[in-house]
C-alpha cells in the first residue's frame, strides 16, 4: 500500500519537531496542536491515530513516564535514527543520540558476552545528562 503525507502528518511532524527536546503525552501533542493551529489543528483520535503510526514507522518514540504507566512521545532525527542507541535524561526528558561507532561498539560487546542481539531501533538508555548532572552537584 501507498505512503502518503496527509496535511494532518505534516502538521504533526512540524509540531513535534518543534519540540524534539521534549517528551509529550498524546494529550500535551492534541492540546499544543489546537493552540497553535486553532481549527486547522487534528482532532484527538487522528493524532492519537498519527502518532500511533508514527512509532510504527520509527519516526517517533514512545516512553514510560518515569513515575507512572503514562506514555510519552518524542520524535527522532534523522533517516540514520534507528543506526545507533539513544540516551535520555530521566530528569529533563532529554533525547540525546549516542554516535554510530560507540553505540556499536556497545552493542557487539553485550553480543560477545552473551549473545543477546539488541535491537537499535528500540534501545534507549536512561539516566542524567551532563547539564543535570552538573546541577545536582551544586
Amino acid at each position: 500500500m501507498a505512503e502518503y503525507q496527509t496535511q494532518q502528518k505534516t502538521l504533526l511532524l512540524d509540531y513535534m519537531a518543534r519540540h524534539a527536546e521534549s517528551s509529550l503525552s498524546m494529550e500535551e501533542v492534541a492540546e499544543g496542536l489546537k493552540t497553535d493551529l486553532g481549527d486547522k489543528a487534528p482532532g484527538k483520535s487522528t493524532v492519537y491515530r498519527l502518532v500511533n503510526r508514527l512509532v510504527e514507522e520509527g519516526t517517533v518514540r514512545r516512553f514510560n513516564a518515569e513515575d507512572s504507566r503514562r506514555a510519552l512521545y518524542q520524535i527522532v532525527g534523522g533517516k540514520n535514527c534507528n543506526h545507533h542507541l539513544h540516551m535520555k535524561c530521566t530528569q529533563c526528558g532529554r533525547l540525546m543520540h549516542m554516535n554510530d561507532e560507540q553505540s556499536e561498539k556497545i552493542i557487539k560487546q553485550i553480543y560477545g558476552n552473551s549473545s543477546f542481539a539488541v535491537s537499535q531501533e528500540q534501545t534507549t538508555l536512561y539516566g542524567s545528562c551532563a547539564e543535570c548532572s552538573n546541577q545536582n552537584k551544586k
